[in-house]
């Protein structure tokens, strides 16, 4: 993008803004978001998406954590660098790592307004004819005070800076919720399709240190693959909770008027359904025999697919935490079942298995106030492939005034005894087969964090031990190791103030017991240095540079057949710098950004890999805009 052209956006942007914006009442633009807390429908607050600084971030991947290993492309598979960051391996091990990009009842948004809400986002970076760019789109409205719905969407369109590694990604969804007096629901309907080429990396790291190599640029680069190669991946996830609540109506505390009146749940009876249809497709237009050490079948192309459709039902029964006002806390029992389908591709003939599993379990909460809040949760699983998995979970939080700051302490611990899923047992396709037989993976956790949000400082400290991991070997085949693996995690946050100069500081640190199963980078730093002031009134703008930054290691390799991250003990990746420079505005209900990514390449030499042979996109200019409508 020129200079000119940029100055055009940005006038333009300050423009509309101003001459579109009407004086909409504060009150009238009441907006309430929540997401649900836990499996049980549960909700907890959020915060509306309108935060003035750090928009340069958010992107799927800087939002995922401040460390990650990928193909260097917006939409390409993830896998975080921090080990608690990463989420719960799946029953269908393909999702784990496109997770970030997966529309899902976990990380979607549900609104109360008391006016339509739209919501436009477009980011864009990269070269000419090379760019990634991505648009979104959000509407929600409430046809009563207790009836909100909407819907979402979002589309990648990544090419990538090197030769065959674009991607696309569109998700989409359907919300809503209903809030009423004794009955309550929350639904969601939501579509992903992600899709990605392969290259296998690029094939010398001289590209990036060798001067008589530097200039080529990168998308003449050669790459391990020669032909077109593309990952496929599809979700789609229907979602219902409903709530029925059975109690008494009583004069409601703190009002003047006698003749108001609260209702107050005593029992609630709740039930969940979700449904998931997740499919994996890995296409070769011609076998790639020079890239894998094996390949099975004799044909033209590979075609390998895999998938997983899933039916989970539970249902509950709960003692409501406000009527019990001597001894505050909440009980719940509930009994869940899992009906799964598994399918893949054998010698070009589908095969499919089917499991079920049902499980039990009881919750004892306090969650009201604050001074000390509580949840003990047991479950175990009596019936199904899965019998004897179990999980004992813990929760405990404290928050007191100190002198004028407040204090936050919270603690958490967990105990998981679970059946390895069934991919890791049974796979075949044309380049890699297995048939294990793994013992079930158990694994103890003690956490917690202090922190005290009025000088900006919070301290998470985990500490985990596994036996029986399962994880890819050098060979990128499933293993088991038979021993015990202990990871012991800090991370501290601080940021220091003064004046309008703000400087964010994300520190922390890993240490693994097995390198070899568990590879993790000691360190890890993330720190953002910005000036921020309010100009005429109404213009928020924040000016910065952040960087990121790991100590070396042997980072996992990537294989493209499974896509599954895996060890190797040939290339260590790190200690390698990532500055990049921004300016970030927000104007009444409009958001926009100008950021120069990896602006140290240009002038600093070393690896920059973000796993073997994947390097991280060059110095590029990236911009970005989001616009929200309150009528």
């Amino acid at each position: 993008m020129t200079a000119k052209k940029l100055f055009t956006l940005i006038f333009s942007i300050f423009y509309f803004s101003v001459l579109l914006w009407s004086e909409v009442p504060e009150d009238y633009r009441f907006v309430k978001t929540w997401k649900l807390a836990d499996k049980f429908g549960r909700v907890d607050s959020v915060r509306v998406d309108t935060a003035h600084l750090n928009f340069q971030d958010d992107n799927a991947i800087d939002k995922f954590s401040i460390a990650n290993s990928y193909n260097g492309n917006l939409g390409s598979p993830i896998q975080s660098k921090i080990y608690f960051d990463r989420p719960e391996m799946s029953d269908f091990m393909f999702f784990n790592t496109y997770y970030p990009y997966i529309t899902q009842i976990e990380t979607s948004t549900f609104y109360n307004t008391k006016t339509p809400l739209s919501m436009i986002k477009y980011l864009s970076g990269g070269s000419n004819y090379r760019k990634e760019e991505e648009i979104g789109f959000m509407f929600t409205a409430n046809a009563n005070k207790r009836f909100n719905f909407g819907t979402t969407l979002d589309y990648i369109s990544a090419k990538g800076e090197y030769s065959k590694q674009s991607a696309k990604r569109f998700a989409g969804s359907i919300f809503g919720s209903y809030d009423g007096k004794r009955y309550s629901a929350i639904g969601l309907l939501s579509t992903n399709n992600l899709r990605n080429y392969e290259n296998g990396g690029i094939t010398e790291t001289d590209y990036l240190t060798n001067p008589a190599k530097t200039s080529v640029k990168p998308i003449n680069i050669p790459v391990k693959m020669l032909d077109n190669v593309m990952s496929n991946y599809r979700h789609s996830q229907i979602y219902y909770n409903q709530q029925f609540s059975l109690g008494f109506e009583r004069p409601a505390k703190g009002s003047k008027d006698t003749t108001k009146m609260e209702f107050i749940p005593v029992t609630r009876f709740a039930h969940s359904i979700r449904i998931d249809d997740m499919r994996k497709r890995y296409f070769e237009n011609s076998v790639q025999t020079a890239y894998y050490d094996s390949t099975y079948l004799d044909l033209k192309q590979t075609n390998d697919t895999a998938a997983l459709q899933k039916m989970t039902n539970r249902f509950s029964i709960s003692l409501a935490e406000e009527f019990n006002k001597w001894m505050r806390f909440g009980l719940t029992a509930y009994v869940e079942n899992d009906f799964e389908k598994y399918t893949f591709t054998p010698d070009t003939l589908l095969q499919h298995q089917t499991e079920s599993n049902t499980r039990v379990g009881a919750i004892l909460s306090k969650e009201l106030g604050q001074k000390f809040t509580y949840m003990f949760l047991g479950e175990i699983n009596l019936v199904g492939y899965k019998m004897g998995d179990f999980n004992l979970e813990t929760q405990i939080g404290s928050s007191f005034r100190l002198l004028k700051d407040t204090i936050s302490i919270r603690a958490k611990g967990f105990m998981r005894n679970s059946e390895p899923s069934f991919f890791l047992q049974n796979y075949q396709s044309n380049h890699f087969r297995w048939s294990n037989n793994f013992d079930k993976t158990f694994r103890t956790h003690i956490g917690g964090t202090f922190a005290i949000p009025t000088r900006s400082f919070s301290l998470d400290v985990n500490v985990e031990n596994i036996t029986n991991q399962i994880y890819f070997d050098t060979l990128a085949l499933p293993s088991q190791f038979d021993g015990n693996i202990q990871i012991v995690s800090a991370q501290l946050k601080q940021d220091f103030r003064l004046g309008k100069f703000t400087l964010e500081n994300n520190v922390v640190y890993q240490l693994s017991s097995n390198q070899d199963v568990i590879p993790l980078p000691m360190l890890t730093l993330y720190h953002n240095l910005y000036f921020h002031d309010k100009w005429f009134k109404v213009l928020s703008a924040q000016f910065g540079a952040n960087v990121r930054y790991h100590t070396a290691y042997y980072a996992p390799a990537y294989m493209p057949a499974t896509g599954q991250f895996y060890s190797q003990d040939e290339m260590k990746i790190g200690n390698y710098p990532v500055v990049n420079v921004y300016a970030n505005f927000h104007l009444k209900r409009t958001r926009f950004f100008v950021e120069y990514y990896h602006v140290n390449q240009l002038f600093m030499k070393g690896v920059y890999y973000s796993m073997p042979y994947y390097p991280i996109n060059p110095a590029m200019l990236k911009i970005g805009l989001t616009w929200n409508f309150y009528d």
